[in-house]
């Protein structure tokens, strides 16, 4: 298997070892370099199914808090019922996340069950750990709705893998953050410009015809003459996506168009980072030529997607000959409003913890 150019970084370690904090400050540090880095966790679906539980059963869960017994549930039931599924659907999003432009990609929430894989997708192995007594008190005070159990199936084995770095956690964030410096100058491998890395380009042609061939999976079932004709595909900085479908309607301007209807999707989950969208069109049935094409956003959707996405590019083209363009070179002029406290600028969403 070749070893992508992107670097990637795992990190695994006991519940309250740290992991999700040396993961921000980790992405904090590259940010300061220059470096855009991705946050991709292998349990995000799980994560998406306790949301859905707690939403459902009419109690959702604090921000930034977790329901650690349904957590072990689902992992288990998971990886009983689909064994490949967790990391297979890890590996696209990491690959959605290169597409979304991340230079380096960071998994805080990786198993030892899973560290062959994941040595084999290229990622590096780095263990956080702390003294017990300081780690469970760190898992006690994060307040979630039920403790996940330190001696789950998918915790064993932490002291069995064997690292390529390893990070001992037993002081104040200014140590660990020293601690990460460490790291990273362990983990430089460019010593013209000090960079950590950058995504390959030779991967994204194909990254980008995925994007497109989900948007045209999405279209084509559901394509509806004078109803469902454009079907959009946001994708965020962690490689999540969020589908949207046009919704025609008989007066022209209650018209909803299928990019606002993804939007509505992504800020539903608490997704905020966006970074890319892709809509394609369907023919129809008059038109002689079959194929389902690539469109780029209308104004309103420029206008719309820059309140919510300052950063966000857009795939336009050719589904055989894609490029990439910033939204606001689409847009040059945007209007800026006084709607909200900071003009131009979105109140955030809702951030679901993620570990």
């Amino acid at each position: 298997m070749t070893t992508p150019h992107s670097p990637r970084i795992a990190l695994f370690g006991l519940p309250g070892a740290g992991k999700s904090t040396t993961a921000a400050l980790l992405r904090h540090a590259l940010e300061e370099r220059g470096e855009r880095a991705a946050v991709v966790r292998i349990a995000a679906p799980l994560y998406d199914v306790q949301h859905a539980f707690h939403e459902r059963i009419g109690s959702p869960l604090a921000e930034d808090r977790q329901d650690g017994a349904l957590l072990n549930f689902l992992g288990s039931h998971f990886r009983r019922t689909a064994p490949g599924f967790l990391l297979e659907d890890f590996r696209q999003r990491c690959a959605d996340a290169l597409a979304a432009g991340a230079d380096v990609l960071i998994c805080d929430d990786a198993r030892p069950v899973d560290a062959g894989e994941l040595s084999a997708q290229g990622f590096t192995l780095v263990r956080i750990s702390a003294p017990d007594a300081l780690r469970r008190a760190r898992k006690s005070a994060r307040g979630d709705r039920t403790g996940g159990d330190d001696i789950h199936p998918t915790e064993a084995g932490v002291l069995d893998v064997e690292p390529d770095h390893r990070i001992v956690n037993d002081g104040d964030l200014a140590q660990l953050e020293r601690l990460i410096a460490s790291l990273l100058a362990d983990l430089n491998g460019d010593p013209v410009d000090g960079r950590l890395g950058a995504a390959a380009p030779s991967g994204e042609r194909d990254r980008l015809r995925s994007l497109f061939d989900r948007a045209a999976r999405l279209i084509t079932p559901h394509y509806a003459e004078n109803r469902h004709q454009i079907g959009a595909v946001i994708l965020t900085a962690d490689g999540r996506t969020f589908t949207g479908l046009h919704i025609e309607a008989m007066v022209g301007r209650a018209s909803v168009c299928a990019e606002a209807v993804a939007l509505g999707k992504a800020r539903e989950a608490g997704a905020t980072d966006l970074r890319l969208v892709l809509a394609v069109r369907h023919p129809k049935p008059s038109e002689e030529d079959r194929r389902i094409r690539p469109v780029p956003p209308c104004g309103l959707c420029r206008e719309l997607l820059l309140d919510y996405g300052p950063d966000i590019r857009a795939v336009i083209g050719a589904p055989d000959d894609l490029s990439v363009v910033p939204m606001k070179q689409l847009l040059p002029s945007k209007y800026v409003g006084t709607k909200w406290n900071t003009p131009g600028t979105a109140p955030a969403a809702p951030v679901l913890r993620h570990g």
